[in-house]
């Protein structure tokens, strides 16, 4: 069965393949090569001492681990080639799809990358004599089959959590602490870094190698001083950590092929509130409408989530004392959602074809969403970035803050209508099951956004950057006003441009984004 299923995968894959997605695939396998090269690399340095090698082999792993939980959840929840639906009406257990879909999982970029990478502990062994280079091979392929299944359930788990209406706010939660607490690893590995190479952190070290991150690597060390025991202890661990990861991958897969998602709870009060916030017309009947969606739809609620991930690259350097970053802590998380929500019409799919049929209704659309994404998002971005700002007590930092937020929040407005109009692409119609996937994105077409990005901030910080180098308050305070401006600019012409692009091509992006299957 797992062959069979690995043909189906490579001959779905191999028709339905765009040059869109080879770009976008090669780029990420071949970034993976790199990070597998670095790891290779490491083992393979000459450190003062084997135990150090050791350490930062499993350092490297470790940062593999959590790759393979928080990856996923950021660029697109996992291979859906072939999902658990696929096979409801066959008559197999949960356990032999199961089987099936790690088999397939084993012949993605991912696991290939990461099994490259493994070869690291064959080079740490081949330092330590032949024992170690013989149980370098299966501390290999069972490190290899852990962390594809650790990423595999914990992708299940939280779709499992998202489905029902008491576990979304949990698991979005622990999405959030997960995305953060990736970035924050940055933090002990710059400060612990230096020790563990010169090795001064044994208490560090002694973590490293008790996490099931670095059992491969206690097993080949182990291996290399005839500590036989530790060798079988650490092998039949993953051995057992693998066999578990099955066992609770199994009855998830059941759940996603037997179970609906909730619905939601009943928004009609909340109907009610915002049909008297946003204005009586089309644009408000559409914006009170994509409101309810980003609360009901867990697929978007899991993309907001994930763009807190952008948060640590002002929160981290100000741990060490560099907090010129902190007050724009916020808009980094704004500009990051804009990029990850760019997808309106491709999340609705096939629901476009009602708008298309609605008289004189694109415009409507277009501007209702754009309001929508305001009121959805930017509220809790431009809280965050205020009191960063007032927490990092920089001063000068106030007409910057002033000048760029509103610019960004507008901005974005436009950008996230016209990226998703020029940009779109299929997603899975049934992609509740796994809120996190993105199906066929093709993640370079969202950096589009970066020209978009600098345009927005352009005329503001062309009055900033010269009032801080002239040390010129008024003409700093200046650009607060033409931040504002630029914002409702922006805000209206990517919007003007995204309906007019609407109005000629709808039956084309319908075309695209009908074809998530």
């Amino acid at each position: 069965m797992v062959g069979v299923l690995i043909r189906m995968r490579l001959r779905v894959a191999r028709h339905s393949l765009r040059p869109e997605q080879a770009i976008t695939s090669v780029g990420k396998f071949l970034l993976g090569l790199l990070a597998a090269g670095v790891t290779i690399v490491l083992a393979a340095v000459d450190f003062p001492t084997d135990a150090i090698t050791g350490d930062m082999v499993a350092l490297a792993f470790l940062a593999w681990f959590v790759c393979w939980i928080v990856v996923p959840m950021l660029t697109g929840g996992g291979d859906e080639t072939l999902r658990p639906e696929h096979f409801v009406l066959l008559p197999l257990t949960s356990r032999q799809v199961a089987v099936g879909l790690l088999g397939i999982a084993f012949v993605g970029p991912g696991a290939i990358v990461t099994l490259v990478a493994g070869v690291a502990l064959v080079v740490v062994g081949s330092g330590l004599g032949t024992a170690a280079v013989v149980v370098a091979v299966p501390a290999l392929v069972l490190q290899t089959v852990f962390l594809v299944l650790v990423g595999r359930v914990v992708i299940a788990g939280l779709g499992a959590a998202l489905r029902s209406r008491r576990g979304r706010d949990i698991a979005l939660l622990l999405v959030a602490f997960l995305c953060v607490s990736a970035f924050l690893l940055r933090y002990p590995i710059q400060s612990l870094g230096p020790a563990v190479v010169n090795g001064e952190a044994p208490v560090f070290s002694t973590v490293l190698h008790v996490l099931p991150s670095g059992w491969a690597t206690s097993a080949v060390e182990a291996a290399g001083r005839s500590d036989w025991l530790v060798v079988v202890a650490a092998l039949a661990g993953l051995a057992v950590l693998v066999a578990g990861l099955m066992a609770a991958w199994a009855p998830l897969i059941e759940r996603r092929m037997t179970t609906r998602s909730a619905s939601g709870r009943d928004q009609r009060a909340g109907d009610g509130v915002l049909r008297r916030v946003f204005p009586a017309n089309p644009v408000g009947a559409v914006a009170v409408k994509e409101v309810l969606t980003w609360s009901r739809d867990a697929r978007r609620r899991a993309v907001l989530v994930t763009s807190l991930a952008a948060l640590p690259g002002a929160v981290v350097p100000a741990m060490s004392g560099f907090d010129v970053l902190l007050p724009f802590g916020g808009m980094f998380v704004l500009v990051l959602a804009c990029a990850e929500t760019s997808n309106l019409y491709g999340l609705d799919g096939t629901k476009l074809w009602h708008t298309i049929l609605s008289p004189n209704a694109l415009r409507a659309d277009v501007r209702g969403r754009q309001l929508a994404w305001a009121a959805v998002v930017t509220p809790f971005c431009i809280v965050l970035t205020l009191l960063l700002t007032v927490v990092s007590g920089l001063e000068w930092a106030w007409p910057w803050v002033l000048a760029l937020l509103p610019a960004l929040v507008g901005g974005c407005s436009g950008a996230v209508v016209l990226l998703s109009v020029i940009a779109a692409y299929p997603v899975p119609k049934n992609a509740d099951n796994n809120p996190f996937t993105s199906g066929t994105n093709p993640h370079y077409l969202q950096l589009a956004i970066i020209p978009l990005v600098l345009a927005m901030v352009g005329p503001s910080a062309a009055l900033l950057i010269p009032g801080v180098v002239d040390d010129d308050p008024l003409l700093s305070w200046t650009a607060v006003p033409v931040g504002v401006l630029t914002g409702v600019v922006m805000a209206w012409l990517c919007g003007r441009i995204a309906a007019r692009r609407l109005e000629v091509g709808a039956v084309d992006l319908l075309g695209v984004v009908r074809q998530g299957v």
